[in-house]
């Protein structure tokens, strides 16, 4: 069922989400920033233990809280409030659905990748990546001395095509914990299934990476300190049960304010 009126979602309207996330560093404005390793509310998530393939997410330490829909019954993200201290130009919400770990941080040839497959919450609630993206995190900060301009990963498309390259334009030096570097997909993709390789093309020095795979739900654009801005039930965004819910900050500086808003949930 969907909810299709107002009185709708004023009956299945649930108890908003509060979250709260401390100040933090960033790389550089123009970079991008996730605050999953930062304390706070939730509390600070921790990189995986898992091997190069990777495991489908449906549980994440230090993610923002869902209710559970009951039988029939979808939950719709109806509104988001946002503030933030500080050096944060914008907010996008989303769901982790990918991640591993075991990447060679000094290894410029090509690691393969057994992808086990994601779970069925892509844009159109399945596994076939309908606008699902990847990018590289950062949970220990790497000693790359400059920018590494060669980074590419090879995936098969949301629409099953195999072979195809993305990359990473720059890819920052000494990028400090927290840092997400977004990939560039081939002209025309729309998402990611699967990948089966990334080539890091050149040293990342040391440090820790990961490769995610995500699905962005909604943005805020915050255009000044202490100033907040929300998202309405105009906008209502769909959340799939089981989803992984994080945030990436577009940096305006290295000065990361503490940040803080709610998420409002409504089920139908």
């Amino acid at each position: 069922m969907a909810i299709g009126t107002v009185n709708a979602l004023i009956a299945g309207q649930q108890r908003p989400v509060t979250f709260a996330k401390t100040t933090a560093t960033g790389e550089a404005s123009g970079e991008r920033f996730c605050p999953l390793f930062t304390a706070g509310i939730p509390g600070a998530g921790a990189a995986p233990g898992n091997s190069i393939n990777g495991t489908a997410l449906t549980t994440l330490t230090g993610a923002i809280p869902i209710p559970t829909a009951v039988s029939g019954d979808y939950i719709e993200l109806v509104a988001w409030e946002m503030m933030q201290g500080g050096s944060v130009g914008g907010v996008t919400l989303i769901d982790m659905l990918w991640w591993n770990d075991t990447i060679a941080e000094t290894t410029t040839t090509g690691q393969s990748i057994t992808h086990p497959g994601l779970p069925a919450r892509d844009r159109s609630a399945s596994s076939n990546g309908d606008g699902v993206f990847a990018a590289i995190l950062v949970s220990t900060a790497t000693t790359n001395g400059s920018a590494v301009t060669n980074t590419t990963i090879t995936y098969t498309d949301s629409a099953g095509n195999s072979g195809n390259s993305g990359t990473i334009t720059s890819f920052p030096a000494t990028a400090v914990a927290g840092t997400f570097v977004p990939f560039n997909l081939a002209a025309g993709d729309v998402g990611i299934r699967t990948i089966e390789t990334l080539t890091l093309g050149t040293s990342y020095g040391g440090g820790a990476i990961h490769l995610v795979m995500y699905r962005p739900i909604a943005y805020i654009p915050l255009t000044a300190t202490g100033i907040g801005n929300s998202m309405g039930a105009g906008q209502m965004r769909r959340i799939w049960d089981s989803s992984c819910l994080t945030m990436v900050y577009d940096l305006t500086g290295t000065s990361i304010g503490a940040t803080s808003g709610l998420l409002t949930y409504a089920q139908g």
